[in-house]
């Protein structure tokens, strides 16, 4: 009676065969089995399909019989169907005789034990995830404020090397104006003397003393040209080069700066036409600055090209942007030295400008004063085929 009371453990018996002998309270709570639906039917009820298959009733009972006592936890199946979480214990019992008379099997029903300690786990797996995360958004802080700091290292440095290469540029800068202006000075009078000697003021000359004196005016124009270059330079880079910006018709400006090139043009057998540049091209800009960008570009054009070749002007204008190209039949520039003909003090063909070419600067101009003037100057070429050099400008209203 103490035993079929007891709710709280499914108590019962099987005989020899596994074939159910007494039902408890208990049992009939935890499975939901009636005493009247079990006694003296298989225990095998109460297993599931998988275990069944494996036939695991009959080796659990054979294990028993033989150790006298086998515990296991496992899976056991409910009235409804629904599967619960057991600790089985089986004990085999025997007559006076040793002779087998069935078991004594227990069922605890762990599953709301089971439950509760598979969530405890998945709080622990919670716990553990959120103090990994935590150690590893600690570790990424670190690693972001070392990193923090080296770039603001790395910046203060850039910026004191900013600061010591804006002074090396001014200084720079300084230098070449007043090395320029000085400059000016005695070759303005080795230009002025020059001409006294030519007119004949200081007595006749000879003819070979009259080349002379022209080839001392051609050194000193030229020496004079090359600082004006270098001026020039140091005021743009030095942001001293007043824009007056007005409307400019490119066809004029083409007119007056191949009317000033005119000689220089024939003198080298060139032949100069102008396609596709009408009057209603106008660009907003300043004209000086336009006049000095095409004398740039067409003296270059000039002195790389062979005698009898081909000078092209065009005009063109596209939504809020004009431009002028000039196109030569010259010698070209290879495709890895188009950038580097906007560098100052830089000609292809030498690491540097040799006096008696120039000073490499008139191309670095040109470009300062057109993005100055909210433009830029481009340039396609292809080695002894020749150069077109475009001068792009915004397009007044």
């Amino acid at each position: 009676m103490f035993v079929e009371h007891i709710a709280d453990l499914a108590i019962y018996a099987v005989d020899a065969r596994a074939t159910v002998l007494s039902w408890n309270l208990g049992a009939e709570h935890c499975t939901g089995f009636a005493p009247d639906e079990m006694i003296g039917q298989p225990m095998s009820r109460l297993y599931t399909v998988t275990d069944l298959a494996s036939n695991l009733p009959a080796r659990e009972l054979e294990q028993a019989m033989s150790a006298g006592r086998y515990e296991c936890e496992g899976s056991r199946v409910r009235r409804d169907g629904s599967q619960f979480w057991a600790k089985v214990i089986i004990t085999a019992l025997r007559e006076g005789d040793d002779t087998l008379a069935g078991f004594g099997i227990v069922l605890q029903d762990l599953t709301a034990q089971r439950e509760m300690e598979r969530q405890e786990y998945e709080h622990a797996l919670q716990l553990a995830a959120r103090d990994a995360a935590r150690l590893e958004a600690e570790k990424r802080a670190r690693d972001l404020a070392e990193l923090v700091d080296q770039i603001s290292a790395q910046a203060a440095e850039l910026d004191r090397r900013r600061v010591e290469a804006d002074a090396a540029n001014r200084a720079k800068t300084d230098f070449l104006a007043a090395m320029s202006h000085e400059l000016l000075t005695p070759l303005n009078a080795i230009g002025g003397y020059a001409s006294l000697l030519a007119m004949g003021l200081r007595g006749p000359l000879t003819e070979e003393q009259r080349s002379d004196v022209d080839r001392i005016r051609g050194s000193q124009l030229q020496l004079l040209g090359l600082i004006n270059d270098l001026l020039n330079f140091s005021r743009i880079e030095s942001g001293r080069v007043p824009f007056s910006l007005d409307d400019v018709v490119l066809s004029d400006v083409v007119r007056d700066v191949a009317e000033r090139m005119a000689l220089q043009v024939s003198a080298r057998r060139l032949i100069e036409e102008r396609v596709d540049c009408p009057d209603a091209v106008v660009a907003r800009a300043d004209r000086r600055r336009v006049e000095q960008i095409l004398l740039n570009l067409l003296s270059n054009a000039v002195k790389y090209t062979a005698p009898g070749g081909r000078l092209t002007w065009s005009c063109s204008a596209t939504g809020e942007r004009a431009r002028l190209t000039i196109r030569d039949t010259g010698r070209g520039i290879p495709a890895d030295r188009l950038a580097d003909i906007f560098e100052p003090f830089v000609q292809v063909g030498r690491g540097f400008a040799r006096p008696d070419e120039g000073a490499g600067l008139g191309l670095a101009i040109s470009r300062d004063l057109a993005r100055a003037m909210g433009g830029d100057l481009m340039v396609e070429s292809e080695p002894n085929v020749g150069s077109a050099f475009t001068l792009d400008l915004p397009r007044a209203r």
